[in-house]
């Protein structure tokens, strides 16, 4: 009988010997389970708890000498969508994706991604994640992320051999952060410093239309340059090696259009462009940090708003690092293409020079208060709605010097103090008496 069992054993077919990966790939999630479970009563640690680079080389099945990183170093803006990138792949692969713990013994955490007032995207936060052969490459690979601001992380795990692979995966991940996968990506932000870096938040979108800022029309032309290089020249600029970016210094008094015109600006170019308002604590310390945003949003406008208080001259007192990291960043951003630079200021002769010259801010607007005909021009758009029989003219003449903000407080206050009557008289009187201006009470109180 033991010959005749024998026998029939050497005729059995010789199976090829699983590997651990295709076993646990054919296997449910329950027979995951419970693998788990008996691993942990042999004295094994749960994969949900062990250290990432551990994590990796028991799922890729190699030695830990073979073990590769390939880490992304960027802004960490580009962290969370990355982490946005990664949750998308770990949907499309579901079911064949394995967890694991970021380290420290911690299990997965999410994080979230603010992409409207109240709209958010959950996204990994810290963990790491298992991509078996034929999901996210043909080899297997692992992806940790870490959002916290000390750490900031994100690697692909792999095999010393696979780690051509790897460098493949993550130039691909990187160029959809500048894809229609980016969440932020056409839209306004703003920029401030929190935990030591900048982090970016959703703001709503710019409105503004030319019809609404009184401007004389070389000025306009003016701006149309400026936004050549970012609509109609741009493939010309590029294929001539002249680059991209443009940077647009605006001046002027206080009241004049500024901030408007640098509304009218960002709303012609939404969708296409990115923008970023910076706020003043970024500008001063992290300004390298803000232009590196454009590596996560493809074309950026990044707009610097009353750039004189924040950038000093060198021939001031005071400490001039901030100035000194505008004008590193400036001359840095030239290896980029599509930003665009607009910034504010009241006094342009507070600024540096060097901040002025060409190839940092290529063009200097100033705009100035409106003349006469201008004025006649603000006037009628806010008062012709009412249909008084007012002397639009006179009334401009009476508001010689004013700002177009100084004009629209007047009628304004017209407005609260009559309603939508009142006479030439009562206005002109308003305008005369200056009570419509922001007055300080400089007497002392205990």
């Amino acid at each position: 009988m033991k010959d005749i069992s024998k026998q029939a054993d050497d005729r059995r077919p010789v199976r090829e010997s699983a590997t651990i990966d295709s076993i646990l790939g054919a296997a449910s999630e329950e027979t995951r389970a419970s693998l788990r479970v008996l691993g942990e009563l042999l004295g094994n640690e749960p994969s949900s708890v062990v250290p990432p680079t551990q994590f990796a080389v028991r799922h890729l099945g190699i030695d830990a000498l073979q073990l590769a990183s390939t880490k992304f170093s960027g802004p960490g803006t580009s962290l969370a969508i990355l982490g946005n990138l990664l949750r998308l792949e770990m949907e499309r692969h579901a079911g064949r994706v394995m967890v694991g713990s970021p380290g420290d013994g911690l299990p997965p955490t999410w994080a979230q991604i603010d992409i409207g007032p109240e709209e958010r995207l959950t996204v990994p936060g810290r963990l790491v994640a298992f991509f078996p052969a034929g999901t996210l490459a043909a080899e297997p690979l692992c992806i940790s992320i870490d959002d916290r601001h000390w750490q900031r992380e994100f690697a692909i795990l792999s095999s010393n051999a696979a780690k051509p692979v790897a460098e493949r995966v993550l130039k691909t991940l990187q160029s959809r952060l500048k894809s229609e996968e980016n969440p932020l990506r056409g839209r306004v932000l703003e920029a401030c410093v929190n935990d030591g870096c900048v982090r970016v938040s959703v703001s709503p979108a710019l409105h503004a239309e030319r019809s609404g800022l009184v401007l004389p029309e070389d000025l306009w032309r003016e701006v149309d340059v400026f936004l050549a290089s970012a609509t109609g020249r741009r493939e010309l600029l590029r294929s001539l090696g002249l680059g991209t970016n443009r940077g647009l210094l605006v001046a002027g008094p206080p009241g004049v259009g500024k901030t408007h015109l640098v509304r009218v600006i960002a709303s012609e170019l939404a969708g296409r462009y990115t923008t970023i308002l910076a706020d003043a604590n970024s500008m001063r310390h992290h300004v390298a940090d803000l232009y590196a945003e454009s590596d996560t949003f493809g074309p950026t406008l990044v707009v610097l708003d009353d750039i004189d208080l924040v950038l000093g001259h060198r021939d001031g007192s005071g400490d001039n690092t901030g100035l000194a990291d505008f004008l590193a960043t400036l001359d840095g951003v030239r290896q980029r293409e599509d930003i665009l630079t607009i910034a504010t200021t009241n006094d342009p002769k507070s600024l540096d020079p060097a901040a002025q010259r060409s190839s940092r801010f290529d063009m200097v607007l100033t705009l100035p208060k409106p003349d006469e005909a201008c004025r006649a021009r603000i006037l009628r758009r806010h008062l012709d709605p009412l249909g008084l029989p007012l002397d639009i003219p006179a009334l401009a003449t009476v508001l010689d010097g004013a700002t177009g903000a100084d004009v629209k407080e007047v009628i304004r206050r017209a407005v609260l103090e009559y309603g939508d009557q009142f006479t030439q008289s009562q206005l002109v009187e308003i305008a005369e008496s200056g009570r419509w201006q922001a007055a300080l009470n400089r007497r002392r109180y205990l």
